[in-house]
């Protein structure tokens, strides 16, 4: 074979090794490429996945921080609701106490009670709210306001009627009438006798200590008095006035006293940390 025929041969030779080597590199080539573009994609999803979380996390903390203060809202509403309802009871009754020492019209006197009783119903609402916002912390001090409250508003209440009886008898003191007057100043040393016997045992003194009451009262004009009012001079002079009664001097210290606890543990949870 001359040297064109070993050159032919060797040429063909040599491209029948190169074809196969091209391919194994095009596919070592491939693989690689492939292997670069999957852990180029895994990576991408690894940053997807953690941005999304990052993102995720953020709104979560967001909502929750947005709920907490929603809810410490709606707390702090409902303790200053109730304050200002427990507060009421009290001011309404002295207002209500010091209206009664003038010569109301009936229907006066009957819409300032209307008035004590809605504030009274009023307070127990605002009670009932509270306890559902909770925590106890807050709900215990709160129910020893509310029960405080509650007898509180009963004596200023039988106060007002006293205050009403004692006035009317001061103002027949002071009438131009003599039979009217002499009968009210009748009355008037009656129920001083019953003061001057010393505080009774009993809220209603009975017996012969009341036997002249009556019977001075017999003598005022027609409907002067009418029986609470004068069941309110009797107990009031026999004992002590219902303001200045022991039981409403305790509700009323008992009162501040769950007042302060009150403030003091709602200012705890209204400042606490989040998450606490």
């Amino acid at each position: 074979m001359d040297f064109e025929g070993i050159g032919a041969v060797s040429a063909a030779v040599v491209a029948g090794v190169a074809i196969p080597a091209s391919m194994l590199v095009g596919r070592w080539q491939m693989r690689a490429a492939l292997r670069t573009a999957e852990a180029t994609g895994e990576a991408g999803l690894a940053q997807a996945e953690s941005a999304y979380r990052a993102a995720l996390d953020a709104v979560r903390a967001q909502a929750n921080a947005a709920h907490l203060q929603w809810r410490r809202g709606i707390q702090r509403d409902a303790y200053a609701s109730f304050l200002l309802a427990a507060n009421r009871v009290q001011e309404l009754g002295e207002r209500f106490v010091g209206d009664n020492e003038a010569d109301l019209s009936p229907e006066t006197i009957r819409a300032g009670e209307a008035e004590m009783d809605d504030a009274l119903v009023s307070l127990k609402a605002a009670q009932t709210v509270l306890e559902l916002e909770g925590p106890d912390d807050v709900a215990a001090p709160a129910a020893g306001m509310t029960d405080a409250a509650q007898v509180m508003g009963y004596h200023l209440g039988k106060q007002a009627v006293y205050e009403r009886a004692l006035g009317r008898l001061g103002r027949m003191l002071d009438d131009q009438s003599p039979g009217v007057s002499a009968a009210a100043d009748r009355l008037m040393d009656a129920l001083a006798g019953l003061r001057s016997n010393g505080p009774a045992e009993q809220d209603v003194p009975t017996g012969r200590n009341t036997r002249s009451c009556s019977d001075a009262r017999g003598a005022l004009p027609p409907g002067t008095l009418d029986d609470g009012e004068f069941r309110a001079l009797l107990e009031g002079f026999a004992s002590r006035p219902p303001a200045l009664s022991s039981s409403y001097l305790d509700a009323v210290q008992r009162f501040r006293e769950n007042e302060e606890r009150f403030v003091r543990a709602a200012k705890i949870v209204l400042h606490a940390p989040p998450g606490s």
